[in-house]
Parts: structure tokens; C-alpha cells; sequence
């Protein structure tokens, strides 16, 4: 590789999963031999793991906001962008890839894009932005307000789409339609050194079902779906099964969920673990026999997804239910539960009978966690990543 890649993502000051997903590629990246600098960028000194994460790596450096600029969304955003051209203005434009996790669209962004145009843009994208008819029921209402107004104007002035689902790269090529522009699917990876394989505990009672959230609780995670299902179960006279739930993770929209169950005055059967590093989330991930993925991404307009959670279940050996489908796992995997894309409660039966059939084979986490080394680990992804930056210069020379 005879170029160099300048990587920007913002982020948080906390060291969550999204942020966890933007230093491995870093690090995948590194360990092929690439020229990668990441610089993560946020209105916040990082905290102190993420400080440590940040400082054990010679080529990631963090942009912050200045004090007085944080109160004003504006100002704020104006100056992570010029923070961004501060860097850009160090570097050669030729045989440099700027890589960004896409910012979302404004009237500041494209100000940006036009004031570097000399640059090779590529974007990553996580969704699809633009889903104006869905954005007043999922509260997106004013980012798709901008996406609708700025974003075919920010497309122009990008090279290359990354989207990490089918999906989601061919809404890009809608945005853009132009043959001087190129797309690339490549679905979320896992650091396989983060997670450990789990070891299932083995003294479960006979009438106990352990199941395991990691996730913020955000809306499209639809951790509800579980909470009202829970609820219809019991309801049920068939009502054999203790139920158990824990949950790792936490924001605003979890109060929400709290709220329910503590409606539902089911507050004995689901326990909110609050957020944990990962060394913390091992002993849960022994304790659970099931995890629950995303049950709401229906909300924000997807039908295929590509999580951080499902990989991580993955990689330590976990299965799960949803209600959604991945490019990245085979149709009809064992030990993958489908339900339907909808707000509906679901049969807790079903995931009673899916652990039972499940645990007869007593290999399923190392089978899962092999399927992660050969199909998900960021060392396989990162590859598809680094063949379609060389399409791109070669493309431009």
C-alpha cells in the first residue's frame, strides 16, 4: 500500500461498543502494514479507560471541543470540522484516503467537503440516513430533516461508500447515481481478543431461563418486545419457566424499559445491570444461556442488519434471539431464534424449546466461536476494507 488513510470518527468519551469497533479497525488495519492514523473526535476529555485505550496506540489522537464552544450545538460542530481541516491541512492530498464514520449531513459538513475537496473521501455507514417518512415516529424527524435538505450535495463530494449491509449501499448508490463514485458492502467485524469464550454455568435449575441484553436499550433494540412478552407469559396459565433477565447497558431511552417493567411489576425477573467494561460483562456471559439482538430495527427503516452485539454473541460462543437477518450468517443457522419484524410481543415458548434443543449439544460456543474467526474477525474484514482503497487510488492515478 503506497498511500496513507486518515481515519475520523466522533465518539463519545466512554469506551462503548461503537468506540471499541473503531479502535479494532484501527488495529486491524495497523496489523496489515497500513499508514493509519485514527483521530477520534468529541466534545468531551475522555474518560479514563477510553484515555488508556487511546494512549496505548502511537497512531490515535483524540480532537476535543474547546469549553466555550460545547454549549452551542452549531459552534460545536463548526469546530470539529475545523478541528478536522487543522489536521487535513498537515497532509498531502495525493495518495491519501480520508475515512470517516459518516457525520450525518448538514449545511457544516458540506462546507467542509468543499473547502477539502482536493481529498478522497470515504464514508461508513451504519443506516440508512434519509428515512424521512419513519422519522417522526422514531424521533429522528430533525437528522432526517437535514439528510433530505444536505445530503445528495454532501454525496457529490464523497468517493467511496462503505455500507455495512446490501441494504444500506444500495440506498447509497440512490443518493449519489453517478458512475464516477464507488460502493462497498462490508459487514461490522469482532476483535476476537476482546472476548473471551464463555464457560456455561452448569447448576441451572431445570425450570430457569437466564437470558442476557448488552445494548443502551435504545428504541430499535426493542428491548420492550422481551419486557411484554415476559408479561403475556405469565399471563399464560403454561407458565412453568422462571424467567430471568439481565441487562447490560444503559441511556435516557433505558428508562423507558425500567418504567415498563416496573409497570408490569416485573422487577424480580429483569435487573438492570447498568454499563460494564467487558471484563465486568465475562461472568454474565457464563451465567446467560440465551441473548436477545435487536428487535426494533424495523423502526429505523432496516429489514438486514450488521450489530456489534450479534458478533460479540458470536465470538464468545452465545446463541440468540431477534428479528432481523445478517449477510454475514448463514440462512437457518442452529443457533440463531428469528421472530418477525414487528412490535408484536413474541412467544417466550419458543425460546424455552430454542435453549432446550440447543443445549443437548454441549460444543455450540466453540462452533460459534470458530464460525467468528473464519467469517467475522476484523483480521477477515479489514482485507475487504484495504482491496477497496486500492480500487479507489487506482481509480484516481
Amino acid at each position: 500500500m503506497n498511500y496513507k488513510i486518515i481515519y475520523f470518527a466522533f465518539i463519545g468519551d466512554k469506551l462503548d461498543g461503537v468506540t471499541q469497533k473503531i479502535i479494532a479497525q484501527f488495529d486491524a488495519l495497523s496489523a496489515v502494514g497500513a499508514d493509519i492514523y485514527l483521530f477520534l473526535v468529541s466534545s468531551f476529555t475522555p474518560g479514563e479507560t477510553l484515555a488508556l485505550e487511546i494512549k496505548k496506540r502511537s497512531g490515535v489522537n483524540i480532537l476535543v471541543n474547546s469549553h466555550e464552544k460545547i454549549r452551542n450545538p452549531w459552534y460545536r460542530r463548526k469546530e470539529k470540522f475545523d478541528l478536522i481541516s487543522s489536521v487535513l491541512s498537515g497532509n498531502s492530498p495525493k495518495n491519501t484516503i480520508v475515512y470517516f464514520r459518516y457525520p450525518l449531513s448538514d449545511i457544516i459538513f458540506l462546507r467542509f467537503l468543499k473547502k477539502n475537496k482536493v481529498f478522497t473521501f470515504v464514508t461508513e455507514h451504519q443506516e440508512i440516513e434519509n428515512i424521512f417518512a419513519k422519522s417522526i415516529s422514531n424521533g429522528r424527524f430533525f437528522r432526517s430533516t437535514l439528510e433530505l435538505l444536505w445530503g445528495k450535495q454532501v454525496r457529490k463530494l464523497i468517493k467511496g461508500y462503505v455500507g455495512v449491509t446490501e441494504e444500506i449501499t444500495a440506498f447509497e448508490r440512490t443518493q449519489v447515481n453517478n458512475k464516477h463514485h464507488y460502493f462497498k458492502t462490508i459487514g461490522n467485524g469482532v476483535d476476537m481478543n476482546k472476548y473471551p469464550l464463555r464457560i456455561p454455568k452448569k447448576n441451572i435449575q431445570n425450570n430457569e431461563i437466564r437470558i442476557l441484553f448488552v445494548g443502551s436499550g435504545y428504541r430499535h433494540h426493542g428491548l420492550a418486545r422481551l419486557i411484554n412478552s415476559i408479561d403475556m407469559y405469565y399471563k399464560n396459565k403454561n407458565n412453568a419457566y422462571k424467567i430471568n433477565v439481565k441487562v447490560a447497558g444503559d441511556s435516557i431511552e433505558m428508562n423507558e424499559n425500567k418504567n415498563l417493567v416496573k409497570k408490569l411489576k416485573l422487577c424480580s425477573m429483569v435487573s438492570f445491570l447498568g454499563n460494564l467494561e467487558n471484563v465486568n460483562l465475562d461472568e454474565h456471559f457464563n451465567w446467560a444461556q440465551v441473548g436477545m439482538a435487536s428487535m426494533g430495527l424495523h423502526r429505523v427503516g432496516l429489514s438486514k442488519s450488521s450489530t456489534l452485539k450479534t458478533r460479540e454473541y458470536f465470538a464468545r460462543g452465545l446463541p440468540f434471539f431477534w428479528s432481523s437477518t445478517d449477510d454475514d450468517f448463514p440462512l437457518n443457522y442452529p443457533y440463531i431464534l428469528k421472530f418477525e419484524s414487528d412490535d408484536s410481543a413474541f412467544d417466550i415458548s419458543e425460546v424455552i424449546s430454542f435453549i432446550e434443543r440447543i443445549s443437548r449439544d454441549e460444543s455450540y460456543p466453540q462452533k460459534m466461536r470458530q464460525y467468528s474467526i473464519e467469517h467475522l474477525s476484523w483480521s477477515v474484514k479489514i482485507k475487504e476494507l484495504i482491496t477497496f482503497f486500492d480500487e479507489i487510488i487506482e481509480a484516481i492515478h
